[in-house]
């Protein structure tokens, strides 16, 4: 699997981390770990007790081998902390895994709040999708993605969440302010409209391609700035949801050009004419692209 995530090594962000935990010991502080992405492999192995969110009580208690997971950072001395969190850092190195939060509720009382937010329901036709906010992928997508209210219900137990971003340093989620405690937490399932999930889908889509491109040709993608690639095929996406482009081969298309061509073969008025061409058959955009790509490498090559 290819994961558009820049390696850096943990001292990137982990002083400041420490400091934010020292600043605030009144709270509780975690680490939320995807536990998925060591399915099959060795887990990390910690030393304070891990609290799965896909416990023995949870209705996900059959996907506990790939549960996420809380790491207590509290209770320790700061040696030890800093030691844990580093190597925790190391070990999810590369892989979108990795986030922390703090929170005013003990570990299991946030698993036990975190519940109902495990399977969303679809309004209007009462389908259960998996929401796997502690892949950082997705959880970067939520703040833009889920609705204010849903947004709340999710992080309402929180009083802060930080990730490892793509460019593998922390970033902090916009949370609504201020931050208080509720009289009462719901414990119906969080509802989510059907844009809400097509925006979910749409974040995704980059991610998606890049796996399936790497799966098609290991060899094909780059392993350095791995987020500028990323970034890159976000931008091929964005021209195709411009241009009404809806064929998945149409948009792998476009998302390859934009690989193998740059930034700059998305802006040449070639492939603006040709992507606003009336009466293209889905699935034939690749093809005709050859005739803009050979036109960006010849532009090119006079600049030279």
């Amino acid at each position: 699997m290819y994961f558009a995530i820049d390696s850096r090594a943990p001292k990137m962000w982990l002083d400041d981390l420490l400091h934010d935990i020292a600043g605030a010991s009144s709270v509780n502080w975690f680490a939320l770990v995807d536990g998925a992405f060591d399915h099959g492999t060795k887990p990390f192995a910690a030393s304070v007790r891990c609290h799965p969110l896909y416990g023995e009580t949870s209705v996900l208690s059959e996907l506990l081998p790939a549960s996420p997971y809380l790491l207590p950072l509290d209770g320790m001395a700061s040696t030890g902390r800093r030691a844990m969190v580093e190597a925790l850092g190391t070990h999810c190195q590369g892989r979108p895994m990795l986030s922390f939060v703090a929170s005013g509720q003990s570990a299991e009382r946030l698993v036990e709040l975190w519940q109902p937010c495990l399977q969303p329901v679809v309004v209007g036709d009462d389908t259960q999708y998996l929401l796997r906010f502690a892949d950082t992928r997705v959880l970067a997508a939520l703040p833009g993605a889920l609705s204010p209210e849903a947004w709340d219900r999710l992080t309402v137990p929180l009083l802060t969440w930080c990730y490892v971003n793509r460019e593998g340093v922390l970033e902090t989620l916009p949370l609504t302010e201020p931050r208080s405690e509720p009289k009462t937490y719901p414990t119906e399932p969080l509802r989510l409209s059907q844009v809400e999930l097509d925006r979910m889908v749409e974040a995704a889509m980059p991610d998606s391609i890049l796996d399936f491109l790497h799966r098609d040709d290991p060899d094909s993608l780059p392993l350095r700035d791995k987020a500028g690639i990323h970034r890159l095929v976000v931008r091929a996406c964005v021209l195709a949801r411009e241009h009404r482009i809806e064929s998945i081969p149409d948009i792998v298309a476009l998302a390859s050009h934009a690989l193998i061509t740059g930034d700059a073969g998305l802006r040449v008025p070639e492939l603006l004419a040709l992507l606003n061409e009336s009466g293209r058959s889905p699935g034939e955009l690749g093809e005709r692209l050859l005739s803009v790509r050979k036109l960006v490498v010849t532009e090119s090559d006079s600049r030279r």
